[in-house]
This record gives C-alpha cells, sequence and structure tokens, in this order.
C-alpha cells in the first residue's frame, strides 16, 4: 500500500477538524520524503568503474622483468580523456585513490600505479631515472592507448600526467620524453637533484649534502627490503634482484644509488659520476624536449624543493617553448598545505587543456592564506 493510500485510510477515520490536521501532516511527510529522495539521486556521484591488474614494465638492468601494480578507475562515460597519475617518494597507488576517484567522477580515464620498488610492484628504486622508471610511464601510457574507453582525437589518445614531488619530477619528464602527453601538472618537485640535494655548488662540485632531508627519503627505500606482491614477471623483490640488494643493506635501492647515498652520507668524496647519475633524474635533462602545456605548483614551506626549484622548471619550459604557468601556494615538504587544493587545480588545468573548456589560468600565481575574505561568513581564506 503507498503512503498516500495509508494517510487516506487514517484520515477517514478520524472526525472532522483531526481528519484535515493529520491530511495536512500526511502531506508535509509525503512532500519531504519526496524532496529527499530526489535529492539523494541528484547528489549521487557517477558510477566510477575500479579494476586492478598488474602491467609489465621496464627489465632490471639484469633482464629480470618487472610488474607495476596499477588500479584503473573508469568514468560512468567513455571514451574520455586519461590522466596518469603517480605518487611520492615512499608511497603507492593508494595514496592516490582520492584524486582518482574524484578525477574519475569528473569524467577522466585515471590510471594510478605503484612505482618500481615501492608497494606491490616489483623492480628497484632508480630515483627517476630516464632509462627506468620514466621508461615505465611510457609502458603504462601504452597500457592505456590500447583501451577502447580512452578517448582519442584525430586518431591519437588524449593523455595527462600529474604527480607530486617524486611523482611530480616523473610527470615533467614523461612529459618532455614522451610526447602523447598532451597536459602535465608537478607539484613540489624539483629541477635539479644535484643542486636540490647539494646546494651551494661551486663550479663542478656539488654542494652541502642535504643529509636529514636524504636520510628521511632514502629510509623509505631502505626499509622496504621486499614487496608485498608475489608471482612471476617480477611482481615481487626477489625476482627482480631485490633480496641481494636487500641483504647488502640497500633495501630496494638499485646498487649504484645506495652507494652514492652510503658515500654521502659517511663525507665521502663525491665524483663527476655522481652528479651525472643524479642528472639522469633530473627534469633538468630533457626539458628542453617538453612541448605539452604545464602547470607548476611548488610550496612555500618547502627545504626540500624550494621556489627555486620550480623558477628553473618555468624559465626551461619558456625555453622549450612550452606553454606554462606557475602557482606558489602554501605548505610544502615542512608543513601541510593550509587551504590549498592541488588536486583540484589540477583538474581544472586538465579541464582547461584536454577538454578545451574556459576557466584556465595563465601565467603566475600567488597563494596567500589570509590574503582574501569569504562572502559566505566574512573570514579571512
Amino acid at each position: 500500500m503507498s503512503n498516500r493510500s495509508i494517510a487516506a485510510v487514517v484520515a477517514a477515520r478520524l472526525p472532522g477538524s483531526r481528519r484535515r490536521r493529520w491530511t495536512l501532516f500526511a502531506a508535509i511527510v509525503l512532500v519531504l520524503l519526496l524532496a529527499g529522495s530526489l535529492l539523494l539521486v541528484l547528489n549521487q556521484a557517477p558510477a566510477v568503474r575500479s579494476t586492478s591488474q598488474f602491467v609489465l614494465a621496464t627489465p632490471e638492468p639484469d633482464g629480470v622483468p618487472v610488474r607495476l601494480d596499477t588500479q584503473l578507475y573508469l568514468p560512468a562515460s567513455t571514451p574520455a580523456p586519461a590522466i596518469l597519475l603517480a605518487h611520492g617518494f615512499g608511497g603507492s597507488k593508494a595514496d592516490l585513490a582520492g584524486q582518482a576517484q574524484s578525477l574519475a567522477r569528473a569524467g577522466y580515464v585515471v590510471l594510478a600505479y605503484s612505482a618500481r620498488g615501492f608497494g606491490a610492484s616489483g623492480g628497484l628504486i632508480h630515483l627517476d631515472s630516464v632509462k627506468y622508471e620514466v621508461a615505465d610511464g611510457s609502458r603504462l601510457l601504452d597500457y592505456l592507448q590500447a583501451r577502447p574507453e580512452v578517448e582519442r582525437v584525430n586518431g591519437q589518445p588524449v593523455f595527462g600526467v600529474a604527480g607530486s614531488s617524486y611523482g611530480g619530477a616523473l610527470a615533467l619528464m614523461l612529459g618532455a620524453t614522451d610526447h602523447r602527453i598532451g597536459a602535465v601538472a608537478a607539484d613540489i618537485t624539483w629541477n635539479n637533484l644535484g643542486s636540490a640535494l647539494f646546494p651551494n655548488a661551486a663550479g663542478n662540485q656539488l654542494g652541502v649534502f642535504k643529509k636529514l632531508w636524504a636520510g628521511y627519503l632514502f629510509s623509505s627505500g631502505f626499509s622496504g627490503s621486499g614487496s608485498s606482491g608475489s608471482g612471476s614477471s617480477g611482481s615481487g623483490s626477489q625476482a627482480t634482484g631485490g633480496s641481494a640488494a636487500g641483504s647488502s643493506g640497500c633495501g630496494r635501492f638499485a646498487p649504484s644509488l645506495c652507494a652514492l647515498y652510503q658515500r654521502a652520507a659517511s663525507g665521502g668524496s663525491l665524483d663527476a659520476g655522481v652528479a651525472s647519475l643524479l642528472a639522469e633524474s633530473s627534469p633538468a635533462s630533457v626539458l628542453a624536449g617538453m612541448r605539452a602545456p604545464t602547470l607548476l605548483t611548488q610550496g612555500e614551506q618547502d627545504s626540500l624543493f624550494g621556489l627555486g626549484q620550480a623558477d628553473a622548471n618555468a624559465r626551461q619550459l619558456a625555453q622549450a617553448g612550452a606553454p606554462v604557468q606557475v602557482r606558489w601556494r602554501s605548505g610544502g615538504h615542512d608543513a601541510p598545505a593550509a587551504g590549498d587544493n592541488v588536486a583540484s587545480w589540477q583538474r581544472q588545468f586538465f579541464d582547461a587543456k584536454l577538454r578545451h573548456r574556459s576557466g584556465g589560468q595563465s601565467g603566475f600565481l600567488l597563494s596567500q592564506p589570509g590574503a582574501g575574505i569569504s562572502a559566505t561568513n566574512g573570514r579571512k581564506v
């Protein structure tokens, strides 16, 4: 029996004035129920489908295959532009779930993944090397390109890439070396890893080693001597030589990086080979090839990768002829952001560059907490 029928039966059994009051009350309840149901339907987020899979990546130097643990998020409607999300150092694809879900609800195909040497992915950490992590990024684009859910324009897939810190450097380097990328968003990352970790350099010599920061970062790789993944094709560290590295105290780091850190931490001399190794992991080495529009966001409280690193990236991008937008924001590696929504800025940037929607900013922007006033409550924002 419907709500209306129940109300009618009850009302018929009541005397005059009480019947009218009951009828009015029942009508109000019915209206509220219908309004609530309508709001629930309207506020329901578009359905997002998610699947997990391993994708074959770049083999280790000894030829052992490596697999990357990935998570694919599909929007309610496809085909759609695709965005590759890269996490920060010591993280995994799980750290990207919130941003990935948000982008998928906004209509993007999203692929989040655990970089080699992290999470359940196989392989060793080569620190965003062009030969390994960046090459892995191209393998992941190959995987996306084969998916029918990814939008194509004039036969070419529509791709964007985003990341923060370690993932931000990966985004810049992948965008500069794989021209299938149509838009790049990089947050709190470096331009030159040598000058970032060894600042105040003189001539060809590296500067003072940021021992505290480097120790914190490297401990993430040393502590994970094995992968949580298992199976064949390099899904675990044992299949990629990781157990051998772990037995020598290197965790999941490639031996060359492990040796670099141990020498720097002990105060040993660092030769030109070290600078060359760090250059291989630096956007500075490849940004001349960038063509894609790029959003750079950099934290104002960041003693690891300061504003100068973003400025160096912006200058190189401008010289390469790539459209670039720079946004200084609160927070950084030293402190959490106070109200800045980097994920939202990146989504708006992708909307403008991949979907050609209005609203995209250009040039330089400074985010300063307390410089604005909310129209809702009059408080500083």
